[in-house]
């Protein structure tokens, strides 16, 4: 199955919460380095409030990360 998500640079966005307000991490794949999946967040993880509905987002970024680097 072909990840959902596009996790090529600048990568995929998922809404989130954060101290400052409202935000989105991004999960990215560099083409130099394939077996890293990275993860730019707007604050520290412990400072980040997911509601379970946005919980699922990031999982499925995640989730095509993960298969988009077993592809290449």
């Amino acid at each position: 199955m072909p990840p959902k998500h596009d996790v090529t640079n600048p990568g995929a966005r998922a809404r989130c919460r954060h101290e400052g307000g409202e935000g989105a991490l991004r999960v990215w794949i560099s083409p130099h380095t394939p077996n890293v999946i990275q993860i730019d967040t707007p604050t520290v993880y412990n400072r980040t409030r997911w509601t379970v509905d946005q919980a699922r987002e990031p999982r499925s970024v995640l989730d095509s990360a993960i298969r988009a680097s077993e592809l290449s």
